[in-house]
């Protein structure tokens, strides 16, 4: 993290408050905070929207895109 743009770690910084949001959701609804299981539909206690903003931030962060059928991640298959 310390080679990252300003612009990547804002994207990070965002991607870390999704999940914190997720997680105090989580607690608030009487979990353990040590057993909350970010990304998983229906487990992560993220809407729609956070979950697809996430995976959005995912994507450009690490270079993952999905082309024809096949995942590359930083250009490669």
């Amino acid at each position: 993290m310390a080679n990252w743009t300003e612009a990547q770690k804002r994207k990070y910084a965002r991607f870390q408050e999704i999940l914190e949001v997720g997680k105090q959701r989580y607690v608030d609804a009487g979990g353990n905070p040590q057993r909350y299981r970010a990304g998983f539909k229906d487990e992560d206690y993220l809407t729609d929207e956070e979950r697809k903003e996430a995976a959005k931030i995912m994507r450009q962060m690490f270079g993952i895109s999905i082309k024809n059928g096949y995942v590359y991640c930083q250009g490669r298959s």
